[in-house]
C-alpha cells in the first residue's frame, strides 16, 4: 500500500515584531516552551541546548507529557528568504523511536502581518509540518494536528513576552 505525505499547518498573527519572532525561533527555549507540557524536549548534546540554534544538527529527545518516549531526532535548521518572508526549515532525521519511522519537513515563515490584523507590530507566522511514516502516516495526523493547535495557542500566548536578544 502506497501512502502519501500529510501535513499540519498554522497561519497565525503574533503580537511581536517580525525581527523579534525570527529571533525567538532561533532560541531553543522557545521550541521547548511552545510544546510543553504535551511534548517535552530535552537536549541529547553533552553541553545541553545551545544558546541559539545554528546550522549544526543537534540531537534532541522528546516525551509525551514528559513520560512516554517518542525517541530521538536531530534538529537540523537552515534559514532562507522567500519574497518578504524569512523561513526557518528543519529537515532533521529521526534517530530512534517514533521519530525513526518519520520523514519530516518543518518550515516556519515569518513576515510582517497585513494591516488588517489590527496589531501595530504584528507578525504573520506560517508553521507547516509535512510528514510521512509509511502506513502509519494517517494514524499520526490527529496527534500532530492536536500538537499544532497547542503550539499555536502557546505562540500567541508567549509572543508578547519575547524580546529580541
Amino acid at each position: 500500500m502506497h501512502t502519501v505525505p500529510m501535513h499540519v499547518q498554522l497561519k497565525l498573527t503574533l503580537a511581536a515584531s517580525p525581527d523579534t519572532v525570527r529571533d525567538a525561533l532561533a532560541n531553543p527555549e522557545v521550541m521547548v516552551a511552545v510544546t510543553r507540557p504535551i511534548v517535552v524536549y530535552r537536549s541529547e548534546e553533552p553541553g545541553g541546548f545551545p544558546r541559539r540554534w545554528d546550522d549544526t544538527a543537534r540531537r534532541v529527545s522528546a516525551r509525551i507529557l514528559g513520560v512516554l518516549p517518542l525517541g530521538r531526532t536531530h534538529v537540523d535548521l537552515r534559514w532562507y528568504e522567500v519574497g518578504d518572508a524569512v523561513v526557518q526549515e528543519d529537515t532533521g532525521r529521526g534517530i530512534d523511536g517514533s521519530f525513526s519511522i518519520m520523514r519530516i519537513r518543518h518550515r516556519m515563515a515569518v513576515s510582517k502581518a497585513p494591516l488588517s490584523s489590527g496589531l501595530p507590530r504584528g507578525t504573520l507566522l506560517r508553521d507547516r509540518l509535512e510528514f510521512h511514516a509509511g502506513v502509519f502516516t494517517p494514524f499520526l495526523w490527529p496527534g500532530l494536528w492536536l500538537m499544532w493547535q497547542w503550539r499555536g495557542f502557546r505562540m500567541r500566548q508567549l509572543a508578547p513576552t519575547w524580546t529580541k536578544r
